[in-house]
């Protein structure tokens, strides 16, 4: 059978196929039987999955975030498509599947996009925080982690190379916002865009889509960023014989620690340095922006209003317009 990507399902369409599973959950219906509810995806989007009348055992054996074969047929539930699964298992074998069609990846041209990161960085003026800063790039294994790995499990940049795209996408915002502002240390700013989503290299696993290891569950992101920068600023004080500026290495954490802006969004501190705001907003620009425009993007049986988006509190609106270029 051939292969439909999700993005071209529509109702009455049969399949079975390989989709990454995600969100499993075990649901009963008002009868008292168990179901499964979860995501299915792949490169071109998800859809929801359920399978009625799921035995406890087979829902067992199902990955909580893995790839399975999925018979089922695709069905119109309250104006949005499901499948409606009759057949589930996990493959275990996953060296037969394309997983170009499985998981999405970035566009943009991964090498490149890593070359260019080095040369922004290299910008950074103040020797210490180069230092810093030379103490991650310079570490091969740490690079190809965070050239592969996306940016978050499911709002934004949720793509193989995501987190080197945003990153970059970042730090090219910083060098046309900081010469606005005189006043703002542009080296804070490209040196806290950069750290401040490192810790995702170990919160997120990727192999199988995109889920959180147990480190990443646990610790989080934004704890793991800020141990990694003190640990390797002892490390660069044992190898100089000198130690690294506390004041600097202060505001550096800070930056990271405080970089979701609300301690409700996950800030453990709020932003309380001109820098650090406005990494919360050059990070919160980049984020919210992609996040609208894949809503926009994404198959929706609604005409030109997308799904419900949580972080917009609303549908958003697709108008099928094409501005021109003056004449």
């Amino acid at each position: 059978m051939t292969r439909i990507a999700i993005a071209q399902l529509r109702e009455g369409d049969v399949v079975d196929q390989a989709f990454v599973l995600g969100g499993k959950q075990l649901g009963t219906t008002t009868s008292n039987k168990p179901y499964l509810k979860a995501e299915c995806s792949d490169a071109t989007g998800k859809i929801h999955c359920r399978m009625w009348n799921i035995a406890r055992e087979l829902y067992d054996r199902l990955p909580g975030t893995g790839y399975v074969q999925v018979r089922g047929r695709v069905e119109n539930y309250q104006g949005h498509l499901q499948l409606v699964a009759e057949g589930i298992q996990k493959i275990e074998d996953a060296s037969r599947l394309n997983l170009m069609e499985l998981l999405k990846h970035t566009q943009k041209n991964v090498p490149e996009m890593l070359a260019r990161m080095k040369v922004i960085l290299g910008k950074i003026n103040d020797k210490d925080l180069a230092q810093l800063i030379a103490s991650f790039v310079n570490d091969p294994e740490l690079m190809k982690r965070f050239s592969l790995s996306p940016a978050a499990q499911s709002m934004h940049h949720a793509w193989i190379g995501g987190l080197l795209e945003h990153t970059l996408s970042l730090l090219e915002l910083a060098l046309v916002i900081c010469p606005r502002y005189p006043d703002i240390d542009q080296d804070l700013v490209l040196a806290g865009l950069f750290l401040h989503d490192i810790g995702k290299t170990a919160e997120l696993a990727f192999s199988t889509g995109f889920d959180y290891t147990d480190t990443g569950r646990l610790v989080g992101h934004i704890a793991i960023g800020t141990m990694w920068v003190h640990q390797r600023a002892e490390k660069i004080s044992q190898q100089t014989g000198k130690a690294f500026r506390p004041d600097l290495l202060m505001v550096i954490e800070h930056i990271i620690l405080s970089h979701h802006g609300e301690p409700e969004f996950g800030a453990a501190v709020r932003p309380k340095t001109p820098e650090a705001i406005l990494v919360n907003m050059i990070d919160n620009l980049d984020a919210k922006t992609q996040m609208a425009i894949d809503a926009v993007a994404a198959p929706s049986e609604d005409g030109n209003w997308t799904e419900y988006q949580k972080a917009f509190s609303s549908q958003l609106f697709r108008p099928s317009i094409t501005t021109g270029k003056p004449e």
